[in-house]
Formats: C-alpha cells, sequence, structure tokens
C-alpha cells in the first residue's frame, strides 16, 4: 500500500506555503502525483434582487478572488517547480455547488487529502475553511496542517491515538505508509477512568498486527486526570516528539454543529501538529 495521488486543499494565500510544504514532502517519500486544488463560489457575490452599485462591488470581489487563484497557482508551480514529482494545478469556480462539495468529490479519487486547519481570522473561513467536513466525508484518509509552525518534513515520531473502535482501526490501516517509514511510533490509549468492556481487545494485539508490517511500536496506556482526553493526546504526543498525530475522526450526527466528537472537535482547534484523521 502507498499514497501515488495527494490532493492538497488550498484555501488562501496566506497559509498556502505550509499546507504545500508538507504535502510536497509526502509527495516526494512517495513518488505520488500532486494535485494542488483551489474552489470558490460565485453565487454568494450575486445579490438577489439588485441594488445600487451591487455589479461594481462584485466585480471588485471577483476581482479580488481571481487574484487570490492567481497567487495560489503561482505560489504552486513556485514550490513544485524544482521537484522531482509531477503535479497538477485546478482552480474551478462553482456556480450553484458548496466549494465542499466540489473539494469532496475531487478527494474520491485520491490516496491522500491535505488541507490546512481552519482561520476563523480569514475573511471567506466560513465558506472556504471545512476540514470537519474533509475528515468526515472524504471516505480517504485527510491530513489537517496547523496554520502554525513550520511541517515540511515528513513525519518522523507518529502518535497513535487508539481505543479500539472502528474509526482508530481505519485510522491505522490509512496511516501505515507512514507508520512503515516512520522512526518511531507511539499508540496510544487515554481513557476516562472507566472500567474497559468486557471482551476489550487488548492494545497489545494492534502492536502484534503492526509489527507483522515490520511497523515498531511502544504502547502507553493511561488514564485522563489532569486533561481532557483530547489534551490529553495533545500534551503526549508533544511530550514524545511527536510530528504527526494518527486518530480516528468521530461523527455523532448528521448535524453539522453536531456532527464531531468532543476529542475530534478539539484537536481540530488546538492542533499544533499535523493530524491524519480517518472516519
Amino acid at each position: 500500500m502507498s499514497y501515488k495521488t495527494i490532493l492538497v486543499h488550498l484555501s488562501s494565500e496566506s497559509r498556502a506555503r505550509a499546507c504545500l510544504g508538507f504535502a510536497i514532502g509526502l509527495a516526494r517519500r512517495f513518488e505520488a502525483h500532486l494535485i494542488g486544488l483551489y474552489v470558490f463560489p460565485s453565487y454568494p457575490l450575486t445579490p438577489p434582487i439588485p441594488l445600487p452599485f451591487g455589479a461594481e462591488i462584485a466585480g471588485q470581489i471577483r476581482g479580488a478572488i481571481n487574484e487570490e487563484a492567481r497567487q495560489l497557482k503561482a505560489i504552486f508551480d513556485e514550490m513544485t517547480a524544482t521537484q522531482p514529482i509531477v503535479s497538477e494545478w485546478r482552480s474551478i469556480t462553482t456556480d450553484r455547488r458548496p466549494p465542499e462539495q466540489v473539494v469532496l468529490e475531487h478527494s474520491h479519487a485520491a490516496d491522500l487529502i491535505v488541507a490546512s486547519q481552519a482561520d476563523p481570522t480569514s475573511k471567506w473561513s466560513d465558506i472556504l475553511d471545512f476540514p470537519d467536513s474533509l475528515a468526515l466525508g472524504a471516505g480517504r484518509p485527510v491530513v489537517i496542517v496547523p496554520n502554525y509552525g513550520r511541517h515540511e518534513r515528513p513525519p518522523r515520531i507518529v502518535t497513535v491515538a487508539w481505543n479500539g473502535s472502528r474509526e482508530a482501526a481505519r485510522a491505522v490501516a490509512d496511516a501505515l505508509p507512514l507508520l512503515q517509514q516512520a522512526e518511531a511510533v507511539n499508540v496510544l490509549t487515554v481513557r476516562d477512568g472507566r472500567p474497559l468492556p468486557e471482551g476489550h481487545l487488548p492494545d497489545t494485539e494492534i502492536a502484534a498486527a503492526l509489527a507483522r508490517h515490520g511497523v515498531k511500536v511502544d504502547l502507553a496506556d493511561i488514564v485522563a486526570t489532569e486533561y481532557t482526553i483530547g489534551e490529553e493526546i495533545r500534551v503526549r504526543a508533544i511530550d514524545r516528539g511527536a510530528d504527526l498525530i494518527v486518530m480516528g475522526c468521530y461523527g455523532h450526527s448528521r448535524m453539522r454543529e453536531f456532527a464531531l466528537g468532543g476529542v475530534t472537535r478539539h484537536m481540530l482547534r488546538e492542533m499544533t501538529m499535523p493530524i491524519l484523521f480517518s472516519h
């Protein structure tokens, strides 16, 4: 198993280099085809009724959007020009469909998705930032890159957040190419203190399964007492020097505002290193 098609969703010029740098590093490691994608809707720019100066204002906004698309393509071309990978650029303006639907559709033909953490200070964040939707709906592993810090080097030390669930198992399987090439993999189980269910699968079983794939694993099983489970995972990963967290993305409802489990929501908000999510 490997990643041969990597799709990187770019949503703003200010965050493009950090996100793209990580994606290029992975594309080089796996000799993958890299696709850069920018999607913006035109429908919010057309008012339902004619307004004074409406056409002029809409034209100015469209001009700004076109300029951002041009800048993103320039960054993509610049950063991929000297790389030993095959790359392509896609810029799409939608008339009727939300950008997240378009990006999700393109993601279905990729092996791995890379996207930026949401930035609530960004002007178009409500429209263009949807890492939660990608993680829940792509049907592929999705790596979310933090807005701060440099993360260009492919991960060497990986923390796997493990709880024996379907989502966690999917995440481990999806991350296997990265785990096989990592220098160290820590399988971390963080519990809330409640008794384990009858017939609970021991953590040693996932460690043994990974060892058969050549992955060297160490185990940690702790009870969260000082922090929430999400924060405990984040702090422990930092303490280990991890540069990637692998975890399942937990969804509990079709309503977007209640779609993500508390741990997933916390990690998306407080992340300080890339996180590979699977659902």
